[in-house]
């Protein structure tokens, strides 16, 4: 059930409440040794981890928070991606994203691509930022459509 190689080598191996069926499950390979440890369960905490609620560089689930975190609802981390909610460095979504880089229906971050986007670059159908780009927005240098027919109308008799 527990397992520990010391201090030095930092190795976890933690099943709750039996190895067999791991409700929670923590299994990190420590710094240097090369292997890294997968832990499945309903939480699964690891180097790679995948279960309900999982944390680790890799990380699979409904809710995942890691360097690259794929989940279902939630999804944080360096690059999130997700079916609803996503945030990090990278953030894809279908629904909300908020990150440097964000694509999703609603979009906020530095460079935001969405239906609806937010940001210092806004790409989408609704764009709002300095740079906004689609359909409609708003921005110190608008290229949208609703600009575009401004200025056109301004010359036109």
């Amino acid at each position: 059930m527990w397992e520990s190689k010391g201090l030095n080598r930092r190795e976890i191996d933690y099943q709750w409440p039996s190895p067999s069926f791991p409700i929670i499950n923590i299994r990190t390979g420590g710094i240097g040794n090369g292997g890294r440890r997968v832990a499945i369960g309903l939480i699964a905490v690891g180097d790679i981890a995948i279960g309900i609620v999982s944390i680790g560089a890799v990380s699979v689930g409904v809710f995942s928070i890691g360097a690259v975190a794929i989940s279902w609802l939630l999804s944080l981390g360096a690059v999130a991606v997700a079916s609803y909610l996503a945030a990090g460095a990278v953030a894809i979504s279908s629904w909300f994203s908020v990150g440097a880089v964000a694509i999703s229906h609603l979009a906020i971050g530095a460079v935001a691509i969405g239906q609806i986007a937010i940001g210092a670059v806004g790409i989408g159908q609704s764009a709002y930022g300095v740079v906004a780009v689609g359909q409609h927005g708003v921005g110190l240098i608008p290229i949208t459509m609703d600009f575009i027919k401004w200025v056109g109308g301004l010359f036109k008799g």
